[in-house]
């Protein structure tokens, strides 16, 4: 079913939003290009997408499923997702791979339920077709995907409408699975969600008196939510379950200090009055590996936020100080030692995505000459490292590659290391800028002012060497708080999808008494 705008209502009307403006004609080729060596890695099978197509297949193949059919709605996903830029390199957590995940957790817990439970072949159609797409909005207004983005683009995706088509399943009813995936699903996020629900049952040719199909098709929504909040946490361990709770935490607006926290509350919402019933279906109808997963996850993330409350204490009683250490003055470069690089290392790879960066570019630029890394270290300069700031001069972070510039609409010629797409400083070239990167601290010493502490001292060390500007990335909302505040902190350049927006310090009007963190 396509997007036929003379059968919008007027609530469709207000919100719905108009198609992305569109891009060259050539962009799409120049995408595909770029995507060749994935796509070659993805058909012989060496990715984690490809792995997760064979095990949906497995399941497929043992029941009344058109195999070709399901074959080729995977690879219009992947593809579609891909290259829109929710592909393997999306650092965020609404990829294709979480799509496939979710995809495939719900077909397999449908699957396996108890006779009393037992699902119709088409709710499990809707419910498999409604998993794979359930984030794909390529427009990416914030990283948390809107749904009605993403119905928008489905109902223009002509190519994906034939493919639904040989599932013999209503378009609308899809579409109201993937409204009930809204999280959190309440307030005026949940009215909206039902609004639509209804009206989309209304278009499925569901009479309005049908209340029985109308709650049918509501809990099967909720089958699919669950589905959606604990897939990734079943299919990795605690490794995976906190780079997915990193990732995560950005879409849902959680900032980094209290991810084990609020991962603590995410996991006990699911045994709430309205999810219990629904969640204990899925979670038994699992295999037993993948329950161990989930439940390891759950107390691995509980056990790490005791471990946190316990160091935050200490640090209240006066217990642990904080202390920092210019670690990288010029005259002693030469002295950074191997286990200060491990160390910095493990706190990048413990607070970092590992797909943003390379390792070996990293450790490589520990040791340059221009270089300033801050250490944060535990009651002495000789303690434990928890935490450290680094950056280096703005020209140091070199092009990779090109890149489109969606705001300039043409090729960007710079695309810098540390830099995101149409990121463009005017002062690169000039050598009177610092790119600092990411603050990272060790999880239990976050929200005790080390970052502030950090960020301080990287601001008076730079100053110190002679540069005029500081240049970053941070949320939108807290550098505008902070200019609020006196700082003299302006917004070079915003990114719409997640509200992380480039930002220039000018360090002559910078007051050492400003609060910076």
């Amino acid at each position: 079913m396509l997007f036929d705008k003379s059968n919008i209502t007027k609530t469709e009307a207000q919100h719905h939003l108009t198609p992305a403006k569109r891009l060259p004609w050539w962009y799409e080729h120049y995408k595909r290009i770029r995507l060749l060596p994935w796509w070659t890695r993805y058909n012989i099978g060496l990715t984690k997408e490809a792995s997760h197509k064979d095990k949906i297949l497995e399941l497929v193949a043992k029941m009344d499923f058109d195999m070709k059919a399901t074959s080729r709605i995977i690879r219009h996903a992947v593809s579609e997702f891909s290259k829109n830029g929710l592909g393997s390199d999306y650092p965020g957590y609404h990829t294709i791979n979480h799509n496939l995940e979710v995809a495939y957790i719900s077909l397999m817990s449908a699957i396996n339920q108890k006779s009393e439970n037992k699902f119709h072949l088409k709710d499990i159609k809707n419910l498999f077709v409604a998993a794979l797409f359930h984030d794909f909005d390529p427009r990416k207004e914030f990283e948390k995907p809107n749904e009605d983005n993403i119905e928008l683009f489905i109902r223009n995706d002509k190519k994906l409408a034939k493919l639904i088509q040989a599932f013999e399943i209503d378009l609308n009813i899809v579409i109201a699975l993937i409204h009930r995936t809204t999280y959190p699903f309440s307030g005026a996020q949940k009215e909206h969600a039902l609004k639509r629900m209804n009206e989309l049952f209304n278009m499925a040719g569901i009479d309005q008196d049908d209340i029985d199909t109308r709650e049918h098709y509501e809990k099967l929504g909720l089958f699919l939510s669950i589905c959606d909040r604990i897939a990734g946490y079943c299919l990795g361990d605690f490794n995976y379950a906190k780079e997915l709770a990193r990732r995560n935490a950005r879409g849902i607006g959680w900032h980094s200090q209290v991810i084990n926290e609020k991962s603590v509350e995410y996991f006990a919402g699911l045994k709430q009055r309205d999810d219990k019933d629904t969640f204990e279906k899925v979670i038994q109808s699992l295999p037993v590996g993948y329950k161990k997963n989930f439940f390891d996850n759950v107390e691995g993330f509980r056990e790490a936020w005791e471990r946190e409350l316990e160091i935050k204490a200490s640090l209240r009683k006066n217990e642990i100080s904080f202390v920092t250490v210019v670690e990288n003055t010029i005259s002693e470069r030469d002295k950074i030692s191997t286990d200060l690089c491990d160390t910095v290392m493990k706190i990048r790879h413990e607070y970092c995505s590992p797909m943003n960066f390379h390792d070996r570019e990293f450790r490589k630029s520990i040791c340059d000459r221009s270089t300033i890394l801050i250490t944060l270290r535990i009651n002495s300069d000789a303690g434990e490292i928890v935490g450290y700031v680094k950056g280096g001069p703005l020209e140091n972070h070199k092009p990779r590659h090109g890149g489109y510039d969606e705001s300039l609409g043409k090729m960007s010629t710079i695309h810098m290391e540390s830099l995101r797409h149409g990121t463009l400083d005017q002062n690169s070239g000039k050598k009177n800028s610092v790119f600092m990167e990411w603050i990272a601290i060790k999880t239990g010493y976050l929200g005790e002012k080390g970052g502030h502490i950090l960020r301080s001292e990287f601001l008076k060390e730079v100053r110190r060497r002679g540069y005029k500007y500081v240049t970053s990335y941070y949320q939108r909302e807290l550098i505008i708080n902070r200019k609020n505040k006196g700082e003299p902190i302006e917004i070079v350049q915003q990114y719409d999808a997640a509200m992380i927006d480039y930002y220039r310090i000018d360090l002559s009007q910078f007051v050492e008494s400003i609060s910076v963190q």
